[in-house]
């Protein structure tokens, strides 16, 4: 994938994150700031969003650990487990929407 490429697909993603918070969970509060997005609850917990760009992947940091994932076409997925994105992000998400 080029970078050009990859940029677009973490700008998809990053865009969908914000959608996704702001829909569902009201009590947190989602802020993009170019390569990362922060989600934040009210007591300062955060999961942090960020581009990779050198390694074209996408870094996930919440109270349960860090998470890398990449493209894989179709989905970012864990470099580890190949699980989805998402799974990790709705995890991190519950534990900090108390």
């Amino acid at each position: 994938m080029t970078e050009t490429e990859y940029l677009q697909q973490t700008q998809i993603l990053f865009n969908a994150v914000m959608t996704h918070i702001e829909d569902n969970y009201p009590d947190l509060d989602a802020q993009s700031q170019g390569a990362i997005v922060e989600i934040e609850n009210d007591e300062g917990q955060k999961i942090i969003i960020n581009q990779q760009t050198p390694m074209q992947e996408v870094w996930l940091a919440a109270r349960s650990g860090g998470y890398h994932f990449k493209w894989n076409g179709a989905n970012w997925v864990n470099t580890r487990d190949g699980a989805d994105f998402w799974g990790f992000l709705n995890v991190a998400v519950a534990q900090i929407n108390t």
